[in-house]
């Protein structure tokens, strides 16, 4: 029951709570969004790619167990 009540009676570091601003358009300098904007799509990516080998292997897993 703590972890529900505790967060909401203290203010918090997460930007957009407590008075602490969110992400706006001063936050960010070019030399962060040239850093952190292509993060975000490597990521994404990585994740895409990921999830094709688990698909493939398991794709591969069934063709195995269906010629036993």
């Amino acid at each position: 029951p703590l972890i529900f009540v505790i967060p909401r009676l203290t203010d918090s570091l997460h930007p957009g709570n407590g008075g602490n601003p969110a992400i706006g358009s001063e936050d960010l300098d070019n030399t962060m969004r040239l850093v952190f904007y292509p993060a975000v799509i490597g990521w994404t990516l990585i994740g895409y790619w990921i999830s094709q080998l688990l698909w493939r292997i398991n794709r591969l897993r069934e063709r195995l167990l269906d010629e036993e």
